[in-house]
């Protein structure tokens, strides 16, 4: 992008503080990611400022202009927060860092410097080390541009030099790898290859990180950059580095009753890496599979993290087996990984609901592809044990769970050869909204789903019989022999009292 047309792109806030720190008579530069997205013409999520000026001075700026500001001194260091038109943005010193072993994520030690080059060079990426002033000239010191241009991440300096100051790095590149879809390059001598030629995946050599060091990141950090990581466009590229590098096999930590307890991230991905399956149906090993189906997902949490863990189970001793034409099969796989993903996110501390929706979109992830042979009355069965059975206390719960679940079943088909074959793709489509539309019609949950409300059927049936006569509609409605519709519900109970007492009930 013409540097002229960056400036153009800034929003009027961060103009506005850039040139009040400038007529002030100090530097100031829009730094790090800000900087690389508007160079990949992407929309910055926010926009940090670093300037020489002290934070005594900003604050004093910001009380000259009766800007609201929060100071940010004793939570990160040098650290003003600017909050004008209603955006918090991050004005921040420059400074210098020095970290030792006591520490996995944070500095021993924090001091100011005078000098942007300084300030850029404690950086974790190049892409990341680039400044912006108020004129449109871009100051990168270390080849950042270069890289965007070839769609490289590359660590600041020596990459063992910034793993040892701070292990989240590690994470980090695999995250900017999946929201970016660059490559991942360092320098030192190159590893081995790792994956299928020829795929999105394969990787002609693996870096070298000291993974260890992630022992002591806390599980919140970790678990805040796999999300975002997930959640990113190329997330596929991001977890095959993650894993080839070894940081999936490592733990993290939770500090509890004043204890660290360690916490596996994902070890049980390793055994997918290069497991065969049956080339009939499928194009890639387990491993690759399951990162092609990511990738043709949504980028929903719940979606993503039933993707990743919806084939855990295959290739264990208690699940694969080998057919007589000498192909693998693993019946039941989804069952053993419903197991392993409850441990895993229970593991990495997700909350009850999530746990109990992903685990289920992971058992459920085999249940659409028969449905394709079968017709309503199957699907109908199918639906109304899950009502009955699944994590859902609410209608609205269960066809929102069936949404999800289409596109788990969709990402999951679409991971094999099926995904060429594009009417097959839209039958299964069209399968998964005929559920959908089924459930949303016709599979009330709760006495809240029906349309009809208690006081009503209190002028028709005794308060010790509501309960009964909910569960009844329910039923009735669920069969399909009766519209989820307020005349005709209530027209269906009278006639059941007439049967049953020649009228209504009597009340006393």
């Amino acid at each position: 992008m013409d540097e002229n047309l960056l400036v153009v792109k800034l929003p009027q806030y961060t103009k506005s503080i850039l040139n009040a720190l400038n007529a002030a008579g100090y530097e100031a530069y829009v730094v790090g990611g800000a900087v690389r997205d508007l160079l990949l013409g992407r929309e910055p999520g926010d926009y940090d400022i670093t300037t020489n000026a002290r934070p005594e001075q900003v604050l004093a700026l910001c009380q000259a202009k009766s800007w609201h500001t929060v100071d940010q001194l004793g939570q990160n260091f040098g650290c003003v927060m600017i909050v004008l038109d209603g955006i918090a943005t991050e004005v921040t010193t420059f400074r210098g860092e020095r970290y030792d072993e006591s520490d996995a994520h944070r500095p021993a030690a924090t001091w100011y410097c005078d000098s942007l080059r300084e300030d850029l060079s404690r950086r974790d990426f190049t892409v990341n080390a680039m400044a912006l002033d108020i004129h449109g000239q871009v100051f990168d010191y270390h080849g950042g541009k270069a890289d965007l241009a070839r769609h490289l991440i590359r660590p600041v300096g020596k990459a063992a030099i910034r793993y040892q100051e701070d292990a989240l790095r590690m994470l980090r590149a695999c995250r900017f790898v999946a929201q970016l879809g660059f490559d991942y390059v360092q320098d030192g001598a190159p590893g081995p290859a790792c994956g299928m030629a020829g795929t999105p995946y394969y990787l002609k050599s693996v870096p070298r990180f000291p993974i260890e060091r992630c022992r002591g990141l806390s599980l919140e950090r970790v678990r805040t950059e796999l999300e975002k990581l997930l959640l990113g466009e190329f997330a596929g590229k991001g977890l095959m580095l993650m894993l080839a590098t070894g940081l999936l096999q490592q733990s993290c930590r939770i500090r509890q009753d004043g204890v660290y307890i360690e916490v596996p991230l994902l070890p049980e991905a390793q055994h997918l890496l290069g497991l065969a399956q049956n080339p009939r149906f499928h194009i890639y090993d387990t491993w690759e599979h399951t990162l092609l189906a990511i990738d043709s997902s949504p980028r929903e949490l719940a979606i993503r993290w039933a993707l990743v863990l919806h084939d855990l189970g295959k290739g264990l001793s208690n699940v694969r087996i080998i057919k007589p034409d000498g192909q693998p099969s693993d019946p039941g796989h989804e069952a053993q990984s419903a197991k392993m993903a409850e441990q895993i996110l229970r593991r990495l501390r997700y909350g009850e609901e999530f746990v109990r929706l992903v685990v289920w979109l992971v058992a459920q992830h085999m249940r659409f592809a028969p449905m394709l042979l079968t017709g309503e009355k199957t699907l109908r069965r199918w639906l109304r044990h899950e009502a009955a059975n699944g994590p859902f206390r609410t209608q609205a719960q269960l066809v929102a769970g069936y949404k999800l679940l289409t596109e788990v079943f969709l990402a999951d088909m679409g991971a094999t050869h099926a995904r060429e074959n594009q009417q097959l793709m839209a039958e299964g489509r069209a399968l998964g909204e005929q559920v959908v539309a089924m459930a949303q019609e016709s599979m009330p949950i709760a006495s809240q789903d029906l349309a009809v409300k208690g006081r009503e059927l209190l002028e028709l049936v005794p308060q010790n019989e509501i309960k009964n006569t909910f569960a009844y509609l329910i039923n009735r409605v669920q069969s399909g022999n009766l519209p989820n519709e307020h005349d005709a519900l209530l027209a269906a109970l009278n006639k059941k009292l007439a049967r049953k007492k020649g009228g209504h009930y009597e009340r006393t």
